[in-house]
């Protein structure tokens, strides 16, 4: 199910936080304190798929 906050706005950001936790954040929402942008402002699916490309990146756990 979508959030009405992302349903109310077409452009999003990937954002990373300081202890390496990514959110898919509305473009025209502030960036919270001590998160980065790593991505957009592009489409939802856009960022999506940034982050899908970012866990293909990643070694499984053993």
């Amino acid at each position: 199910m979508t959030s009405p906050i992302a349903q109310a706005h077409t452009m999003f950001l990937v954002l990373v936080s300081p202890s390496g936790q990514y959110s898919i954040w509305p473009a025209v929402l502030q960036v919270p304190a001590g998160w980065q942008v790593v991505h957009g402002v592009a489409s939802r699916q856009s960022c999506a798929d940034y982050m899908d490309a970012l866990r293909a990146d990643q070694p499984l756990a053993a």
